[in-house]
């Protein structure tokens, strides 16, 4: 095992106490949002939202660390915004992370049993045994998701408790993302005074807050149109099966049409949020919105532009994102086994016209999602941009019976920050899975 020991914290109710408070922060490339919740009863909705914060992202490309004092500032100002609307200080922190960095595999691992009846600790061994060998210094191991349970080298059980066998086996699916990168986001959180709860994957926390029990069980493509890179994820038999990030998103959208128009970003960012339109057939050539550009003396002037030109403009590089979308899934090895169904999600799902051009690139039916727990999260925050945050909070809401995730978030005390907490995965792991 490597020096800073991987550690198992499953996904479930015992994490979770009536009155704790959680607080989640979306490390995005163009915002950074906090969000901050009170836990209440499952008859309750689960937590009561008290206090959101957004802020500008700065310091932060790609999901990599590149001005510490900037993103530090960025994470102070929105914890704050949330903390002043709470009426309460935060100290620990769930964070979200998104980057082309983030990679997803899948391994394998058994242990014998000798014939006898499986119990709850030995799939805590055998979870412990597979993460122990794949751990190392180089990449840190987000989260570990059993795909499916093997008895003798039969494959495809989902609880093998109660069942005999001479070995017992799963398949994991290891989303991971290099040490380095996650100790400089850890190192800069905790500089904002912030304890690190964990650390996860944008993707998988976006999927956490829109995606359906059906969806998850029968199989559905989840895609984060996100500032500055696009999440896909992919569920089957109710638990993610595959995970990329592609480092584009509408960021690029606003700076093609930047260029295009000849203006500022800010100024492009506003024209596409009003009047941007993905359907250049929707967009009559006699429809003019207000565009300034910048003039000979670099300021900004009035012009006008055609809503159709606007949206040639635009165009082109969401025709590019889905169309690496398709090109990805096609390589994620789960061939007949992808589903047939997408859900959109994110800032940049609310561009007019881009469902229908996502399913047209896809060849499958595509359902626009905002977080689904909308009615606890208030008209400001039910939006699809904040599908990310509402995910971190919800992470460990699930029933222990139908909680497949094992996260492996934490560690020893590393030069990163993140505290280390030995004994807390493995209680909850020996008293509910």
């Amino acid at each position: 095992m490597a020096v800073h020991d991987q550690k198992l914290l499953a996904s479930g109710r015992g994490q979770r106490r009536i009155g704790q408070l959680l607080v989640s922060l979306d490390l995005g490339a163009t915002k950074i949002a906090c969000m901050i919740a009170r836990v209440t009863p499952p008859s309750e909705g689960g937590f009561d939202l008290i206090g959101h914060g957004q802020q500008s992202s700065r310091g932060i490309k790609n999901g990599i660390v590149i001005d510490m004092d900037g993103l530090e500032r960025s994470i102070r100002l929105a914890v704050e915004d949330a903390e002043r609307m709470a009426d309460v200080q935060a100290t620990n922190v769930r964070v979200a992370v998104s980057g082309s960095y983030i990679a997803t595999r899948s391994v394998r691992g058994e242990i014998s049993m000798n014939g006898r009846e499986i119990g709850s600790k030995d799939v805590q061994k055998l979870l412990e045994t597979v993460v122990a060998a794949e751990s190392n210094e180089t990449q840190h191991i987000l989260h570990a998701m059993p795909l499916s349970y093997a008895i003798d080298g039969n494959d495809g059980v989902r609880d093998p408790r109660g069942m005999f066998a001479d070995r017992l086996g799963v398949t994991l699916n290891l989303i991971t993302m290099p040490m380095p990168v996650y100790r400089n986001i850890v190192l800069c959180v905790s500089r904002a005074h912030l304890a690190v709860e964990s650390v996860n994957a944008a993707a998988f926390a976006s999927a956490e807050a829109v995606l359906t029990e059906d969806e998850r069980d029968n199989g559905a493509i989840c895609i984060d149109l996100g500032g500055g890179s696009t999440g896909v994820s992919v569920f089957l038999n109710g638990t993610i099966a595959h995970l990329e990030t592609l480092s584009v998103g509408g960021i690029h959208i606003t700076s093609d049409l930047a260029h295009g128009v000849g203006t500022t970003v800010p100024a492009a960012e506003r024209i596409k949020t009003l009047h941007g339109n993905v359907q250049p057939q929707q967009s009559a050539k006699s429809d003019f919105v207000e565009a300034p550009k910048i003039g000979d003396d670099g300021r900004l002037q009035a012009a006008r532009m055609s809503k159709a030109e606007l949206s040639g403009y635009i165009l082109p590089r969401v025709e590019e994102i889905f169309e690496l979308v398709s090109k990805h899934l096609s390589k994620s090895g789960l061939g007949g086994r992808l589903p047939r169904r997408a859900v959109l999600t994110g800032g940049g799902s609310d561009l007019p016209g881009v469902r229908e051009h996502a399913s047209r690139v896809l060849s499958m039916p595509v359902r626009l999602a905002r977080p689904l727990r909308a009615e606890e999260l208030g008209e400001v925050c039910q939006k699809p941009t904040y599908s990310t945050a509402t995910g971190l909070l919800t992470l460990g809401a699930t029933s222990p019976s139908k909680a497949k995730p094992v996260k492996a978030v934490r560690q020893k005390q590393s030069s990163g920050g993140e505290p280390g907490v030995f004994g807390k995965a493995f209680d909850w792991l020996k008293e509910n899975i």
